[in-house]
């Protein structure tokens, strides 16, 4: 009888002791819905990235995926809320150039580590950025616009979608790398940035492609350049912008992260059905359809890349002595 007794205890005691562990070391993740975080607004490319992933994801991890838009400080309110979170596989993040990288060393300084409290999953894809003026200017190509930048100091403005968005760390690295004297707009977003150079109220933008080419095939805008190291195969025509001003490259990036600290079981498991999901015939050729270049890889690759990113992007910062508002 006393030794049924222990037995029952010490049945008891490792059920109590299993029921306490995470769900991920019970191999049982997931167990509820998954939330990723968004840090613009819908309808935009991150969000569209999103979206794609979180569309597919359910049908691998056997539970909801729910997009969860938090706008606000070049995405990086999504970001806070991401680094400060529980490291338990539910709530993740969208992240992106502007809310991981840019972001946070000008409006979100010291309030997260844009490394240590982050944890790498999957980089989906890059969209380079496309150098758009209004009609009415009539620049035959980048060595014009310079032209015409240095003979017109601070005459002509570029609209972007907020201090520290690549957008405006783009025409910074443009003026700095060009020597021209170039007006910054911040607006609140890439849809108010677009409505204004479309309206006539500023000159220029350093735009996505998802966002830029429907106005220019609209005859809305008028592309100038891209930002990519060369031309792109859909736009033989078009210089980089790097013909003009070497080593100039600018893109945007959209990738899947955690909390800092995710456990790795959790990390290895949605990197492959991420990597899966994007060798997925239909969501291929969707990204074909939003000009991303698929760059899925490892978490390490991913690591890499983003830590190149914020080195990349701190120097630029601190060459154009670009500060936030």
């Amino acid at each position: 009888m006393q030794g049924n007794r222990r037995d029952f205890i010490a049945g008891a005691g490792a059920l109590a002791a299993a029921a306490a562990l995470p769900s991920w070391a019970q191999g049982t993740w997931p167990t509820k819905p998954i939330k990723i975080l968004v840090g613009f607004p819908p309808g935009g490319g991150a969000d569209a990235m999103a979206r794609l992933v979180a569309s597919k994801l359910p049908e691998k991890l056997g539970q909801p995926v729910v997009v969860d838009n938090r706008t606000g400080a070049t995405g990086t309110i999504a970001s806070d809320l991401v680094a400060k979170s529980p490291p338990d596989g539910y709530t993740l993040q969208l992240a992106h150039i502007n809310s991981n990288a840019i972001g946070p060393l000008l409006v979100a300084k010291g309030r997260f580590d844009p490394i240590a409290d982050f944890t790498p999953i999957a980089l989906i894809g890059i969209t380079p950025q496309m150098l758009c003026h209004h009609p009415k200017h009539k620049f035959k190509d980048v060595p014009d616009l310079i032209r015409f930048a240095k003979a017109n100091p601070g005459k002509l403005s570029f609209a972007s979608s907020g201090v520290g968005s690549i957008q405006h760390i783009a025409g910074e690295s443009f003026k700095l790398a060009a020597g021209v004297d170039l007006l910054h707009v911040p607006f609140k977003g890439t849809g108010e940035a677009l409505s204004a150079l479309i309206s006539g109220e500023v000159d220029l933008t350093f735009s996505s492609t998802g966002s830029a080419l429907p106005q220019v095939r609209g005859g809305k805008l008028t592309l100038l350049a891209v930002c990519s190291p060369k031309r792109l195969p859909a736009f033989p025509d078009v210089p980089a912008v790097a013909e003009t001003l070497k080593g100039y490259e600018i893109a945007t990036w959209y990738g899947l992260a955690g909390p800092g600290k995710l456990p790795r079981p959790i990390v290895d498991r949605l990197s492959a059905e991420v990597r899966a999901i994007l060798a997925q015939p239909d969501i291929a050729k969707r990204l074909q359809d939003l000009d991303a270049e698929v760059s899925s890889g490892t978490p390490e690759q991913f690591q890499a890349f983003w830590n190149a990113e914020l080195a990349k992007y701190k120097k630029i910062i601190a060459d154009a002595k670009i500060e936030a508002a």
